[in-house]
């Protein structure tokens, strides 16, 4: 067995159902037993959501959660976390072998499980996709969209975030320090078609590392910043691109 993981909620859910076709088509195509679970904050939708896996023929569970935020926390940030710990919480009660986060507003190659487990196969713990960001300014190769996890490091780790002062460092920033922290081997890499939407649909291909994306993305750059980011709560790789954002819109 296989899951899936998708955080949720009735704003995030606005191509949902392109969203659960191309999931019947993800469990059709996966060589090993697939479940999508769901979790969201709002029962009602979750209703609604368990009546929309049903009618596309989709296996999955829907989970409901309350989220875990500090007095005074304000960011979202805080349900998206509550989200993944409630999937983590299910996993390790399930006997799967395997974590595949994917978000909702995401559409994937059918064989993305397989490409990844194949990928997973030669001795890495945690393979990320990358995907393009739905404003089309940079790449992503540390989120969550279409990421394996092995049993082993969900057993040591939970999602984890920081918020001060208006300021926030999310799950993704604390997923990669804790993985150096346990050893984790990781790949990165453009491994399957998957498009991103929003305003725009951002589509990105399978495709080789160039130079420059392997050194900015290795850790011995990344772990660093993630450090001094974590400890001022400022996420400074996430400033340099709102900045570079802001200087292409000009």
């Amino acid at each position: 067995m296989i899951i899936i993981g998708v955080p949720i909620n009735p704003q995030t859910a606005f191509i949902i159902d392109k969203f659960l076709k191309n999931q019947k088509e993800i469990q059709k195509k996966t060589i090993e037993e697939l479940k999508t679970v769901f979790a969201t904050e709002d029962p009602q939708f979750a209703e609604s959501l368990r009546k929309k896996c049903e009618e596309h023929g989709v296996s999955c569970e829907v989970v409901s959660f309350e989220p875990k935020r500090p007095e005074n926390a304000k960011d979202r940030i805080w349900n998206i976390v509550s989200a993944r710990n409630a999937i983590r919480d299910y996993f390790l009660k399930s006997n799967s072998r395997y974590l595949v986060f994917m978000d909702a507003d995401m559409i994937f190659d059918p064989e993305i499980v397989n490409k990844l487990i194949k990928i997973a196969e030669k001795g890495y713990d945690v393979v990320y996709n990358g995907y393009l960001d739905r404003d089309g300014c940079g790449i992503n190769l540390t989120g969550f969209g279409g990421t394996l996890i092995k049993r082993w490091v969900m057993e040591k780790l939970k999602f984890r975030c920081k918020e001060k002062n208006g300021r926030v460092i999310d799950e993704g920033v604390f997923f990669e320090l804790d993985l150096f922290r346990i050893g984790a081997r990781v790949f990165r890499g453009f491994i399957a078609y998957n498009e991103h939407h929003g305003k725009t649909v951002s589509v990105c291909y399978p495709r080789e590392l160039t130079v420059f994306e392997k050194l900015r993305h290795s850790q011995y750059f990344r772990l660093p910043i993630h450090f001094i980011s974590a400890f001022l709560c400022y996420d400074i790789l996430m400033g340099f691109k709102r900045f570079y954002v802001r200087l292409k819109s000009k």
